[in-house]
C-alpha cells in the first residue's frame, strides 16, 4: 500500500524574549525543564509513530517557535534523529528550523546542518534599528546580518527570511529599503507579514490605551502592492499571500498546510490535522510534560470537522495560494460537484471580477487578491 504524505510539526515554546506583537505559545527559557521537554516530545514522537507510521510517510518537518534555536546542539540533534527513528521520513525530506538572530553563532549552524537540517527560516522583521526597536525585538541590525553569514558559512542553501510591515510610522520608502537590505543577502525565499494587532499581547493594550497608531488601511495596501511589485522584479515567485520564492524554493511544509493536508503537530500547543479531524495540545511546557508522560499524549482539544466545515476550511487556506485551489481535488476529496454546490457564489464573485477560474483550478484575481478575506467569507 502507498504511504500517504505527512507534514510533521514541532513545536519549541522557549524565547529569550516575548515580543509586544506575538500571541503564539512562547515562554521564558528555563534550562533545568528543556530536557524534560525534550524527553516528552520523544514520548508523544513514539505514541503516533504506532498510529501513523505504517500508512504515512514525513515529506516535511518544520521546527517552529517559539525560537528552536534556544535549544543546544545535542538537543536540536536529538529531536530530528528521533524523528527518523520513530517515523518513516522521505530521503528527499524539507526539513526547517526557525531561528531568530542572536540566538546562533558558526558552530551551533554547522551541528545544525551536519545533523540533517536542510533549511532555515530566520526571523528578521526589520533591519531599521528603530523599527526593531519599537517591535519590541531582542536583535539589532548586525546580528541579523551575522546571522544570515553563519546559515551560509554553515552550508544552508534554503534559506528564508521574515520580514514585516504596516509597522507604525513606516514609509514607504523605508519598507523598500527593508527589501532591499534583504534582498542583498540572497535568499532563497521571503515571507513578508503585515503587523497586526492580536488580542492579549503587550501591543493589544498600548494600542487601547491609544499608545500605538497602526497605518491605515489604503497605506498597508499600497505598503502589500509594493511588496509584489518589488520581489516580482526581482525573480521572486509570489506563489502564497505572504509569501515569495525563487523557482523551486517554496515551502513545501506550508504548501501542505495550506492544502488542508495531513500534518501532525508535535509538542506544547501544537496543532494537528489528521483525516478530518483537528486536536490540539496543551499550552504550558510544564503541564505538556507531565501529561505526555502520564498519558503518551496531551490533547486538550479534539474535533472531527463536518464535511461543509472542512470544504469551507480547504477553500479558505487554498485560496491563499496563487495556483489556488484545483477543483478536480477538491471533488475528488469531497466527492461532491464543485460548481453545483458554489454556483451562485461563484456566479457573483465572477461579475465582481474577484476569482478566476482557469485549467480547472479556482484562484483570485488580481484585485482579488488585495480583498482575500471578503472572497473567502463567500464560501464559508
Amino acid at each position: 500500500m502507498k504511504k500517504k504524505p505527512l507534514g510533521l510539526y514541532i513545536h519549541i515554546p522557549y524565547c529569550i524574549h516575548k515580543c509586544g506583537y506575538c500571541d503564539f505559545n512562547s515562554h521564558p527559557i528555563k534550562r533545568d525543564e528543556m530536557d524534560h521537554y525534550i524527553d516528552a516530545l520523544v514520548l508523544e514522537m513514539k505514541h503516533y509513530a504506532k498510529i501513523y507510521t505504517n500508512t504515512n510517510i514525513i515529506k516535511t518537518i518544520f521546527l517552529g517557535g517559539g525560537t528552536p534555536t534556544t535549544l543546544n546542539a545535542f538537543q536540536l540533534e536529538r529531536i530530528l534523529k528521533e524523528c527518523v527513528n520513530e517515523f518513516t521520513v522521505a530521503s528527499d525530506a524539507e526539513v526547517t528550523i526557525e531561528a531568530n538572530p542572536a540566538t546562533v553563532d558558526v558552530k551551533l549552524m554547522k551541528s545544525i546542518r551536519r545533523t540533517g537540517y536542510n533549511r532555515i527560516s530566520i526571523g528578521v522583521q526589520s533591519f531599521d534599528k528603530e523599527e526593531l526597536k519599537l517591535l519590541d525585538r531582542a536583535h539589532g541590525p548586525n546580528e541579523i546580518h551575522s546571522t544570515v553569514d553563519c546559515a551560509r558559512k554553515a552550508g544552508f542553501d534554503n534559506l528564508s527570511l521574515d520580514l514585516m510591515f504596516a509597522v507604525p510610522n513606516q514609509s514607504i520608502a523605508s519598507w523598500e529599503s527593508n527589501l532591499n537590505k534583504a534582498m542583498e543577502k540572497t535568499p532563497e525565499h521571503l515571507s513578508t507579514y503585515n503587523l497586526t494587532i492580536e488580542q492579549g499581547t503587550a501591543f493589544s493594550k498600548l494600542q487601547s490605551n491609544g499608545k500605538l497608531i497602526m497605518p491605515d488601511d489604503d497605506h498597508q495596501l499600497e505598503l502589500y502592492k509594493t511588496t509584489i511589485e518589488y520581489l516580482t522584479k526581482k525573480g521572486f515567485n509570489q506563489y502564497e499571500i505572504s509569501n515569495f520564492s525563487r523557482e523551486g524554493k517554496e515551502c513545501k511544509h506550508n504548501i501542505t498546510y495550506w492544502k488542508n493536508s495531513n500534518s501532525l503537530g508535535i509538542g506544547a500547543g501544537a496543532s494537528s490535522y489528521m483525516d478530518g479531524t483537528r486536536f490540539k495540545n496543551i499550552n504550558l511546557p510544564a503541564h505538556y510534560i507531565r501529561q505526555v508522560k502520564e498519558k503518551k499524549t496531551a490533547v486538550e482539544h479534539s474535533e472531527t470537522l463536518q464535511p461543509r466545515q472542512a470544504m469551507g476550511e480547504t477553500i479558505m487556506l487554498g485560496l491563499r495560494l496563487l495556483q489556488g485551489i484545483s477543483i478536480n481535488e477538491f471533488e475528488k476529496r469531497f466527492q461532491v460537484s464543485f460548481i453545483n454546490l458554489f454556483k451562485n457564489t461563484l456566479q457573483s464573485l465572477k461579475e465582481k471580477e474577484l476569482i478566476l477560474i482557469e485549467d480547472n483550478f479556482l484562484r483570485l484575481s488580481k484585485k482579488g487578491l488585495f480583498l482575500t478575506d471578503s472572497v473567502i467569507l463567500e464560501f464559508i
